[in-house]
């Protein structure tokens, strides 16, 4: 996505991130790691526009994506009953953190 300069907005909460490996897996195998109940909340998030894609062009704002000072990938808000007060950002790096969207 950050090559492409490309964000993933409002990524859903509680559904395994592209490339994080679900535990009883030895490797990561895309979209075939998520559980039947992540795949409908995904598949959801994509047919009611909820899950977007939002294209940098900016030099400077391409050049923090690519150096993993702007979030890649960037969560919806947890629920109101969420242990969490903040979503999700995951950096081009691989790094996550919970400063997203309160």
């Amino acid at each position: 996505l950050a090559r492409r300069g490309c964000v993933l907005q409002h990524y859903p909460e509680n559904v395994l991130m592209p490339g994080e490996k679900r535990h009883t897996l030895v490797k990561s195998k895309g979209i075939h790691d998520l559980l039947l109940h992540e795949r409908r909340v995904f598949a959801d998030a994509l047919k009611n526009n909820l899950l977007t894609i939002k294209t940098i062009t900016k030099q400077s704002a391409l050049t923090n994506l690519m150096a993993s000072h702007s979030p890649v990938i960037i969560g919806e808000a947890p629920a109101p009953h969420s242990n969490h007060t903040r979503g999700w950002h995951w950096y081009a790096d691989g790094r996550s953190d919970r400063q997203g969207l309160p």
